[in-house]
């Protein structure tokens, strides 16, 4: 892909104990607006953190799309890789970016904690987690965990062109996994950088190399 085309309306997902004004999300629309894209970044946890699923989150981003013109790309950073890919099944999606997608998110809770840790959460109902917007550990229901058993993982891509970034040096999602799916499904390209789970050090590449395939994309039809 990649081209110089008019670019689509952009859908942007932020990730996990994260908002709208993460730094990915100012750094596409400090770059995206000044182009006359209009890109709405909802936040995913409709308002309360505590409370938060993932059907929920899929809700409230199908929400935010339904403004937007058909065609419309969609980015996603780590949770919302995974919410990206999702969304795009079966909506008329011309193109997807994710970064540091959490394909696993249903499952990744027993990566990211001991056996002991989720016990404790799941016999209380409650824990506490750092959130990145708020910079303190805030207050978030076992409903999290639960009900993200009740979702599958991205193990195929959607049928629109997929544009994947991942760091070698992820220590919170496996590169792994975006190895494997980019593997499984021939539309999907993979740039795999030299950074950690944050990208920062790349976001800038990051956000060049998006334009550019979301201005070749946005001239492709959208599935069905």
């Amino acid at each position: 892909m990649g081209g110089s085309g008019r670019l689509p309306d952009v859908l942007y997902l932020h990730g996990f104990a994260s908002s709208p004004g993460s730094a990915k999300a100012r750094a596409f629309a400090e770059r995206l607006r000044p182009m006359g894209v209009r890109m709405v970044v909802p936040r995913l946890d409709g308002g309360d953190f505590a409370r938060m699923t993932l059907s929920r989150a899929l809700a409230v981003a199908e929400a935010a799309a339904s403004g937007l013109s058909r065609g419309y790309a969609v980015i996603g950073s780590s949770m919302g890789g995974y919410l990206a890919l999702r969304h795009a099944l079966g909506r008329p999606v011309s193109a997807v970016v994710a970064m540091a997608p959490a394909l696993d998110f249903p499952s990744s809770w027993e990566r990211w904690m001991s056996p002991a840790e989720l016990e404790r959460w799941r016999e209380t109902g409650w824990t506490e987690l750092e959130h990145h917007e708020t910079g303190r550990k805030e207050r978030i229901a076992w409903d999290i965990v639960a009900e993200s058993r009740q979702h599958p993982a991205i193990e195929e891509a959607p049928s629109c062109p997929v544009l994947v970034f991942h760091g070698l040096r992820d220590d919170v999602v496996p590169c792994g996994l975006s190895e494997r799916l980019a593997g499984a499904s021939p539309h999907v390209r993979l740039r795999l950088l030299d950074d950690d789970h944050s990208l920062h050090a790349s976001l800038g590449a990051i956000v060049e190399e998006s334009v550019e395939f979301l201005g070749g994309a946005g001239l492709t039809e959208a599935a069905p």
